[in-house]
């Protein structure tokens, strides 16, 4: 057994995939919502026997590698030593790719800036008045180290010095990891021998950036000073580890809290969110900003469907935090807007009171009540140019809307806070929806991929394929299901390799990682995908399943019987033409023996 296939078979592919996404039994499979794509109806299925999981919606599919791959942007170098780490397995002679090498020297280099930082902050006297600050800012001792927060001191070089002659890393490698900045001139301070390079972050507070896996990716810098021209924040630049787009600050310590709670507050900043943590709060991320990116919305699905953010009003009319909340609502989250009850951001309202902070989550209005909330104070219901502000702001809001319900509920609402009637709201949404080349009522048009996809599988196919995953997944009496089978009626090649090789291998104890070895490989991914394929019955309800497999079967013997008719017509024309009666005959006979089949099957 190779590496490849030792760690493989540590892995259990349902214990891997469940520690990231809840899934739920579904006969001798697992199913849930699949990850990598929104849906409402669960079709992404896992098997413990093969150790493969299939979407049946998105077509991904794979084993554990693929998995962590896909779910986690690993390579595949990465995804392996990431399950022998976990499998306890040594890999030997693996030689790591370049991107990977890469990625993980500038890890090791943020990972020893993070370490760095850190000491200066709670052990070296250069770090005081950052530590005075923190503990002035009332963040303990305890989220400093939980956050593994830190201090740079204000030279230019003191950073690279350790980590270049300490530590034995090349400059240009820091400058990668966006640690130091190649210098275009020296300031008359500095001495012409130093470094051609200095340090990016000096004299500030130092939150380093965390993935959700707990890698230091990158580093958010805070100034001390209150009179600063420049900014307060500075941030590592795009590297190849840290993408802003991508990143939840806190979420490497608080996912698990997320999950127990089953919801997420979002908030604005790092300070805000270790203020809620702080406060008891703990269900918690932070975005740099007030904008949600797709990327970040997938991230968090993976840990809850609901989410609550903590924005001003000012956000409402906001066009790139109103899209962040249309993608979020999009990918079928729940939403719902925390309003402080004290202070301008969670921060202030958390170290003023805690209880008051907890209980602005506790009542978080749903998300377009705060639409409607914003407007109305930002430009008043008298008089006909508010009114129209307040429409122009909530109509193109309420057009999105797919539940019929929900919309009719916030048509009443609207048309009550401008004193109009209700069709004069839904005439504006028509309007509004044509506009925009939306028809309201209308389902969204299908691409011409889904559609072509969809009509490559005829009804044939579709029962054909039916059969097979009816008895490759009836665990009782196997045989007795192939046997009613009959072969001459499956036209599908692959179909009917795969029930031939059945009917020689079925035994009593049918075990089906023991039967895919039986076939050539070409056939194995219409084998997996059938046997994961989700038949919607109890397999053990073996009622049920006999009415299901009979009707199928019954269903496909109709088409069956009414192609060789069809076929017969054809034929018995041919004959009259040419006169020949004796054979017209015979065809006329089976006409009549395939029409009683026909029958007979109702």
């Amino acid at each position: 057994m190779d590496q490849i296939e030792l760690v493989r078979s540590k892995t259990d592919i349902v214990e891997l995939i469940s520690s990231h996404i809840s899934l739920k039994k579904a006969g001798r499979n697992f199913k849930a919502p699949c990850p990598f794509h929104s849906e409402k109806t669960p079709s992404f299925i896992v098997s413990p026997e093969r150790q493969i999981f299939k979407c049946f919606g998105c077509q991904e599919g794979g084993n554990v590698f693929s998995f962590l791959m896909k779910y986690e942007n690993m390579d595949f170098g990465e995804a392996l030593r990431f399950l022998a780490d976990r499998a306890g397995v040594k890999l030997k002679s693996l030689r790591p790719s370049k991107s990977y090498q890469e990625k993980e020297k500038l890890l090791a280099i943020n990972h020893l800036a993070s370490e760095f930082y850190h000491y200066i902050l709670t052990k070296h006297k250069v770090g005081k008045k950052g530590l005075d600050y923190l503990l002035g800012r009332g963040i303990n001792k305890s989220s400093i180290k939980t956050f593994k927060l830190g201090y740079a001191p204000e030279s230019w070089e003191n950073l690279q010095n350790y980590l270049v002659r300490k530590k034995g890393y090349r400059r240009p490698d820091l400058e990668k990891a966006g640690l130091i900045i190649k210098r275009q001139s020296y300031p008359s301070s500095i001495n012409h021998r130093s470094s051609s390079y200095y340090d990016r972050f000096r004299g500030r507070i130092i939150f380093p950036l965390f993935d959700h896996r707990g890698n230091t990716v990158g580093f958010s810098g805070r100034t001390l000073k209150k009179d600063l021209k420049g900014a307060k924040y500075i941030n590592t630049p795009e590297t190849i580890l840290y993408h802003k787009s991508d990143l939840f600050y806190g979420l490497n310590v608080t996912k698990k809290a997320i999950k127990e709670k089953k919801r997420a507050v979002v908030v604005e900043g790092e300070l805000d969110l270790i203020s809620s943590c702080q406060a008891g709060v703990k269900n918690v991320v932070a975005i740099k900003g007030s904008a949600l990116t797709a990327n970040q919305v997938d991230l968090i699905k993976r840990f809850t469907e609901n989410i609550a953010l903590a924005l001003d009003e000012d956000a409402a009319g906001d066009a790139a935090a109103r899209r962040g909340i249309e993608i979020a609502d999009e990918e079928g989250l729940n939403i719902r807007v925390i309003q402080l009850q004290y202070g301008k951001d969670p921060d202030e309202c958390a170290r003023h009171s805690a209880k008051l902070w907890r209980e602005s989550v506790k009542k978080a209005i749903p998300v377009y009540d705060f639409y409607f909330k914003s407007a109305v104070s930002r430009f008043g219901k008298k008089g006909a140019e508010s009114k129209k502000k307040i429409s122009e702001e909530l109509l193109p809001i309420l057009v999105k809307i797919t539940n019929e319900v929900i919309k009719a509920h916030y048509v009443k609402k609207l048309a009550g806070v401008l004193m109009v009637s209700e069709e004069a709201i839904l005439k504006e949404i028509e309007r509004w929806g044509r506009k925009k080349g939306i028809e309201r009522g209308r389902k969204r048009t299908e691409p011409h991929f889904a559609k072509a996809s969809r009509g490559q599988k005829t009804r044939r196919g579709r029962l054909e394929e039916l059969l097979l995953a009816y008895v490759l997944q009836q665990e009782k009496n196997s045989n007795k299901w192939l046997e009613m089978v009959d072969l001459e009626q499956i036209k599908s090649n692959p179909i009917k390799k795969i029930f031939k090789t059945l009917k020689g291998f079925v035994k009593k104890d049918f075990k089906i990682n023991d039967f895919a070895k039986k076939l050539p490989k070409e056939l194995l991914e219409a084998l997996d995908r059938l046997y994961l394929q989700d038949l919607k019955i109890d397999l053990k309800n073996q009622k049920r399943f006999a009415q299901e497999f009979n009707q199928t079967r019954k269903e496909l013997g109709k088409l069956f019987f009414k192609e060789k008719l069809k076929a017969l017509v054809e034929k018995m024309r041919k004959r009259e033409k040419r006169g020949e009666i004796k054979k017209l005959g015979k065809l006329r006979e089976n006409f009549k023996e395939i029409s009683k089949h026909l029958k007979d099957l109702g």
